[in-house]
């Protein structure tokens, strides 16, 4: 038996399997960001009791763990295979457990005028008599015709209604249309209910969902959740990977990402008393990788060299196709992508901060794992991808995670002593770093001179929290100090943190110049910056400029937008004229692949240095820094 504490948790343990699988299996949460292939180093376990009963510490456990720890029963729940089905007592420590992270909901929404996919009209039909023997479906389309001017089709779902339909409500019916080209429900009588609709951004990280009223296009309720397939790898391509082992771990994963939408749809449902049946339309964004698996087509080609999606343009599918819990006969509408990393998220963030109508230039920067930029106005939008890694979102930053309860989100040091003071998400005892504190605290350092301009520590700067990393070669700089954090343990920031956020922080600022370079800008030509997404939204745009991840313009020119994905989503439910704009959009935006760029490399590796090589690119840090 395989005991997982503390939740308690229980299920009979199988020779041969890890215990990251039975954790999946069970429903246990444990970080692993690299899909359980052993590289991330994350998904550490302490092993209370039967440690006879699993295999020997792999090479990637001697790499990840110190011999201090391995005698404390640490192991990688990814790595530690199942020997003997005897018991096995397994704590998972707070930096492994998935704690709820910090969603953001909200987001800069442009108004529209309603224009929803779906509606309602009433109708009183003939009854039949013996000279009037039309069919019913017959007479429902003729009424339907003669009331609208056009005669729809009508949905399989409707129609096995339709004769209960017309005698329960006397001859009255009420019908939902979707596009004005089919029937999609049909009701008894006069039906008060409006037509409701659900938008949903279906994030590498998180989902959100919004139900809204399609008569006056109110939000009735939202809700959002942690992405299960989270579980199987915290980035795209640890999915992607995780897909191309075995045909049916798609399946898992869309059944999974569909389970959450199910659930979300549940609880929105609960929250106004309607039904999940109630629901007769509904528009989806996410990325490309989330964006095919969610239609459970397959994005392995997405992974590999040109990188082709399988699908650009919009398409409406049935809901009860892909799994997902409305009226039987509702259509989802899934956004358009532009490229294999590029996908119907970043049309929903254009339309909703409306770049594409603008007379002055402005960038979008939309940060995560893979960083989508969009530069442009009304003219013109050129847009790319970043493979910024999931530095930004605490990965592979030694004391790093997501943005959920304990994490610190914002660090200053004082200039004078060095201390450092912060704050945490819930402003609770801190667990680790999230990709916001990790930015402030690189910052802070080189404003503060405990490091230089090549991301280096100085060796000149005396203070107790730099220090030697124990059995390493190089320093680290405590941020939090044992008897202050839930864990016990220092949290610090190291040498090899400082650098894979100097590498995350080039690829975003690559991406950005080489669009700019494309598009024959200045940084001052680009009148406003738009910062979107969960990550974007909490960042210090100081800190963020101070290291060079965007160029050097002034801040009242950087807008926070939120979850503008979302935003997109809701206006594209509510409007298909704006269905209609997102399709031209994703034809008209020029995708450009920065890894063909004859300057690539030589920008990169320029862009390595903090904030940049060319630091006259900076003259606000100059001023900053004394240089």
């Amino acid at each position: 038996m395989l005991v997982f504490q503390p939740e308690g948790k229980r299920i009979k343990a199988v020779e041969g399997k890890t215990i990251l699988d039975l954790a999946k299996a069970l429903g246990v949460q444990i970080r692993s960001i690299c899909g359980g292939h052993g590289t991330c180093g994350k998904c550490r376990v302490i092993i209370r009791d039967g440690r006879e009963n699993l295999s020997q510490p792999s090479e990637n456990e001697l790499r990840f763990l110190s011999k201090e720890e391995l005698d404390e029963g640490f192991r990688l729940a990814c790595q530690a295979i199942i020997l003997r089905g005897r018991e096995i007592i397994v704590e998972i420590p707070p930096e492994s457990g998935l704690s709820r992270q910090r969603l953001l909901l909200k987001g800069v929404e442009r108004s529209i005028a309603l224009k929803p996919a779906v509606r309602r009209i009433t109708i009183r039909l003939k009854e039949p008599t013996l000279t009037d023997q039309k069919s019913d479906v017959d007479r429902l389309l003729d009424a339907i015709e003669s009331k609208v001017g056009f005669r729809p089709t009508i949905s399989y779902e409707a129609l096995r209604n339709i004769p209960r339909v017309l005698r329960e409500g006397e001859w009255v019916i009420t019908a939902i249309l979707w596009m004005d080209r089919e029937v999609i429900a049909v009701y008894p009588g006069v039906r008060d209910k409006p037509p409701y609709g659900v938008a949903v951004d279906i994030g590498t990280t998180k989902l959100a969902l919004y139900l809204l009223d399609l008569d006056d296009g109110r939000v009735l309720a939202s809700a959002s959740t942690m992405n299960p397939q989270i579980s199987y790898g915290e980035d795209v391509i640890s999915r992607i990977l995780y897909i191309m082992k075995s045909e049916d771990n798609l399946e898992r994963l869309h059944n999974v990402v569909v389970g959450a939408v199910n659930e979300l749809i549940d609880e929105v449902c609960s929250k106004v008393g309607i039904k999940p049946s109630d629901i007769h339309d509904m528009t989806a964004v996410g990325n490309t990788a989330m964006h095919h698996i969610f239609l459970n087509v397959t994005p392995k080609y997405v992974s590999l060299s040109p990188y082709p999606a399988v699908l650009r343009s919009s398409v409406d599918v049935r809901a009860k196709d892909v799994g997902v819990k409305m009226n039987r006969g509702a259509y989802i509408h899934v956004l358009p992508t532009v490229a294999g990393f590029v996908g119907a998220d970043a049309i929903a963030d254009i339309i909703a901060t409306g770049l594409h109508e603008m007379e002055d230039h402005a960038m979008l920067i939309d940060i995560g794992t893979n960083t989508e930029i969009a530069l442009g106005n009304k003219d013109q939008i050129t847009v790319c991808s970043c493979a910024s890694g999931p530095a930004f979102e605490g990965a592979h930053i030694t004391h790093g995670m997501r943005a959920a309860t304990g994490a610190i989100e914002r660090i200053w040091i004082n200039p004078e002593t060095l201390d450092v003071t912060y704050k945490t998400i819930g402003d609770v005892k801190p667990s680790g770093l999230c990709g916001s504190a990790v930015i402030d605290a690189v910052a802070e350092m080189l404003r503060t001179g405990i490091i230089g301009l090549n991301g280096s520590f100085n060796s000149d700067v005396d203070t107790p929290r730099l220090r030697r990393r124990e059995g390493a070669p190089y320093k680290e700089f405590v941020i939090a100090w044992g008897d202050e954090t839930a864990t016990g343990k220092d949290i610090v920031v190291t040498q090899n943190d400082i650098r894979e956020i100097q590498l995350a922080k080039a690829a975003v600022y690559t991406g950005i110049s080489i669009l700019m370079r494309h598009m024959n800008l200045k940084p001052l030509d680009v009148k406003r910056i738009f910062m979107a997404g969960a990550f974007g939204n909490y960042i210090d745009p100081q800190s963020a400029r101070m290291i060079g991840m965007y160029p050097d313009v002034p801040l009242n020119r950087v807008k926070f937008v939120g979850n503008t994905a979302g935003s997109g989503a809701r206006m594209a439910l509510l409007s298909t004229d704006v269905r209609a704009l997102a399709e031209s959009l994703s034809e008209r935006v020029e995708y450009v692949e920065l890894g063909v760029d004859p300057d690539f490399q030589d920008e990169f590796v320029k862009a390595i240095h903090l904030p940049h090589r060319e630091i006259e690119r900076f003259p606000t840090l100059m001023r900053i820094i004394g240089k």
